[in-house]
């Protein structure tokens, strides 16, 4: 039996009903603090918003997509404009096959070239795995929420990770939107990764 081939490209809505399905059983567990699963129509808005300024990938098995990462605004006031907040989310059949670093390596390096100076992460707690692989790709973890969040008949606690990924000594320049990247660039940071 052959290795699987894993592809990574930028996400489209067309994306909306295989991402929402390896989404939804996210929302059974404590990991994700969402009680419904969005609709696939939900899930395409979702995407379109946030593909026009932030790197939204998924990596595909022989054409499949396997699982994706996407960068969100962390906060909504104009000067966080350089911090990010990272999700991953794997189908359950490929967890353990350093997909989730692969994704999030990629992710980096172009939040990277579109000026972006800081990564964060929240992992609802406990949460080995994810705990290891923010650890595994140089987050280190700068808080701890407890009790923040109640799902499946308790309160839960949530971690909280950072990278910087940028140069502090000056003011930033604007954020280069993901669409505004030299697409050559793009292309090669997902086929090549970091």
């Amino acid at each position: 039996m052959s290795e699987p081939t894993y592809t990574f490209r930028l996400a489209t809505p067309d994306d909306a009903e295989a991402l929402q399905a390896i989404y939804a059983p996210y929302v059974e567990t404590s990991i994700t603090f969402e009680l419904e699963a969005p609709s696939v129509e939900e899930f395409r808005r979702r995407i379109e918003e946030r593909i026009c300024i932030y790197p939204y990938i998924v990596v595909e098995e022989d054409g499949v997509p396997m699982g994706y990462a996407y960068a969100s605004r962390l906060f909504s006031r104009a000067a966080y404009d350089w911090a990010v907040e990272l999700s991953v989310y794997l189908s359950r059949d490929c967890r353990g096959r350093g997909l989730g670093r692969a994704l999030y390596a990629r992710m980096l390096t172009l939040l990277e070239m579109q000026g972006i100076r800081s990564a964060h992460g929240k992992v609802t707690e406990p949460n080995e795995a994810s705990d290891k692989l923010h650890l595994s790709m140089g987050f280190r973890r700068v808080g701890f929420m407890d009790n923040v969040g109640f799902k499946l008949g308790k309160w839960r606690d949530v971690g909280h990770y950072e990278k910087l990924i940028g140069d502090f000594d000056s003011a930033p320049d604007p954020v280069i939107p993901i669409t505004k990247l030299d697409p050559a660039k793009v292309e090669k940071v997902l086929r090549e990764g970091a």
